[in-house]
């Protein structure tokens, strides 16, 4: 099962690094030409694609997001851990795991 979950997580992550690669090498080749005439067909799809990775890009800050605050959390029970508490101690080791299986970890 984790195996399944690493493999959609970073086919997650590819498709975005794809996306806003096409994006930025399609916007540069849009920019770069001197044409008359605008391609407005040609735009339109430039514009399709820079959309795209923007939502991409707001669903990977949103990951990250995620991960930061598990990691506060993290933060505030291993401090704890002056007085350790047997349940504090279990949801770090919780919270580990959980990011461990998010990021591709190694454990």
């Amino acid at each position: 099962m984790e195996c399944l979950r690493r493999g959609k997580d970073q086919s997650v992550e590819n498709s975005y690094q794809r996306c806003l690669a096409k994006a930025m090498d399609r916007t540069h080749q849009l920019l770069r030409e001197k044409e008359a005439a605008p391609d407005y067909e040609r735009i339109h799809s430039v514009k399709a694609i820079l959309y795209a990775a923007i939502e991409q890009a707001g669903m990977e800050t949103d990951r990250l997001i995620s991960a930061q605050e598990l990691l506060r959390e993290l933060l505030t029970l291993v401090a704890l851990q002056a007085d350790p508490v047997r349940c504090e101690r279990h949801e770090a080791l919780k919270i580990l795991g959980e990011l461990t299986t998010r990021h591709h970890l190694g454990g």
